[in-house]
């Protein structure tokens, strides 16, 4: 699956040359409906086959020339797509993406200067990892999940170095007064311990945000006190990435452990964009560094002043040309850009479906 880095590279590679972008959708549970997406693509090729008719022989033969590249890339699809969706951009000179990717896309076919991009959006939400910590007090789990994977998970242990503690029938060690006063031998194994814990816990905290990277979600289970020692410990370094949960310990199945990095990562993804759309739209435009609405949001990424660029799935289907406008642009001043979703969504459509939040003021 394509990067946001790379996302951008072909948008910028590709921007003046005629491109047919193809999106599928292939989420479908019942097998009679693997192939669902061929009728939705016929008759958007049968759309684009009829805009060029009276366009020049050279533009209709390039169009022949990417559809029969279509068709050899979709060859191996007759049995169903085997992932959530499909995407592709082909130019007359070859095939410059074709794959599949995790989450379900909406199916069509257009025939533009450059790659159609502004779909594409949702599939960066699944490029984002999910890392999932599961500890106890002597040892910790982590697993890394994006694009619909989970990698191996790494174990991280507590190493603890605790001596045996003399009693009172022992023979006295070389140097050591019968009659000094000092810590128990359970004062000394649970000190050893609590150091143990302790490098662990710094162990696993860099380790979690190096998997994370830089905004990535990151989930914690376990025991309670090991765990809120982790989550306090990085929330300090990844504010509002964090999410503490409940029902996994050092034991869980690889399938137990997908289904958490799934479930959490939602409601981060949910408390995220709620926070971002609730500042765009909760106070006058003169107070913040935000815009709402299709007009003004234009004019900031016409300015270059976006930061962050946030669109909902009713604004990509009912507008797909600003959409498309908007993304283009907001890629190329590397701006984020996220597609929201549920009650984020609902709210942003209150507001024409699109917002940003800005670097400077427009």
């Amino acid at each position: 699956m394509l990067s946001y880095h790379e996302l951008a590279t072909i948008a910028r590679d590709l921007a003046n040359e005629r491109v047919l972008s193809v999106y599928l959708d292939a989420a479908f549970d019942d097998p009679a409906r693997r192939n669902a997406w061929r009728g939705p693509l016929d008759n958007a090729i049968r759309d684009i086959r009829r805009d060029v008719e009276g366009a020049s022989h050279t533009e209709r033969a390039h169009v022949e020339r990417c559809l029969a590249l279509l068709d050899h890339e979709l060859a191996p699809f007759a049995g169903g797509v085997g992932a959530a969706g499909w995407v592709g951009f082909i130019t007359p000179d070859g095939v410059r993406v074709s794959e599949k990717v995790p989450a379900p896309m909406p199916t069509m076919a257009v025939w533009t200067n450059g790659p159609c991009v502004a779909p594409y959006v949702r599939a960066l939400k699944q490029a984002r990892p999910v890392v999932v910590i599961v500890a106890d007090a002597s040892r910790a789990r982590l697993a890394r999940y994006a694009e619909g994977r989970l990698e191996p998970a790494r174990t991280v242990h507590a190493h603890a170095t605790i001596e045996a503690p003399l009693h009172m029938g022992d023979a006295p060690r070389l140097g050591f007064h019968a009659g000094t006063r000092g810590t128990t031998g359970r004062d000394a194994s649970q000190s050893a311990r609590h150091v143990g814990e302790d490098r662990m816990i710094d162990e696993v905290t860099h380790e979690s945000l190096e998997m994370a990277g830089r905004d990535g979600w990151i989930l914690v289970a376990g025991i309670p006190e090991v765990g809120a020692h982790l989550a306090r410990a990085l929330e300090k370094v990844a504010v509002d990435r964090v999410l503490r949960l409940d029902g996994l310990d050092v034991h869980a199945t690889d399938a137990q452990i997908q289904a958490a990095a799934e479930r959490g990562a939602s409601q981060l993804r949910d408390d995220f964009e709620w926070r971002r759309v609730s500042e765009i739209t909760g106070a006058a435009d003169q107070e913040r560094l935000v815009v709402r609405g299709a007009t003004a949001t234009r004019t900031a990424l016409d300015q270059e002043s976006v930061r962050e660029l946030y669109l909902t799935p009713r604004f990509l289907t009912e507008h797909p040309a600003d959409a498309e406008h908007a993304v283009r642009a907001a890629i190329l001043q590397r701006a984020a850009i996220e597609e929201v979703f549920r009650a984020a969504a609902q709210r942003l459509d209150e507001y024409g479906g699109i917002g940003a939040r800005l670097r400077y003021a427009v």
